[in-house]
């Protein structure tokens, strides 16, 4: 696992790009992707210490894309949020490694991470 790396699989094109720009700014290395299979390849040799996954990204298969990450990363590498639409989620507690965020809530989340791993310039 490599502090500050942090990774972001989300089909907003803009969401990406706001906040890859976001992260990098304070100091993280940043792979901001639409493609799972880009970010399997990257993440075995980057082993980045988050990935944030928008939950539409799987709207109905959030395990079996996080078992799929597993198989080419262990999860007790990195840890996973899933950004959610709505605040609570039932799935909550499936994985210990993977925390589900409120998707407004996320920039905050980011921010606090950023703070403790990336180097700020």
């Amino acid at each position: 696992m490599n502090k500050g790396v942090i990774f972001l699989l989300d089909n907003d094109k803009e969401f990406l790009s706001l906040y890859g720009r976001i992260l990098k700014d304070k100091g993280c290395h940043v792979f901001a992707t639409d493609n799972l299979f880009l970010l399997l390849k990257y993440a075995q040799t980057a082993l980045p210490s988050w990935i944030f996954i928008d939950e539409n990204f799987a709207t109905l298969h959030k395990i079996e894309l996080i078992k799929m990450i597993e198989n080419v990363m262990p999860l007790n590498r990195t840890r996973f949020a899933i950004m959610s639409r709505s605040r609570t989620n039932k799935n909550k507690h499936i994985f210990p490694n993977i925390e589900f965020v409120y998707k407004p809530k996320v920039l905050e989340k980011m921010i606090k991470i950023s703070e403790k791993s990336c180097i700020l310039r």
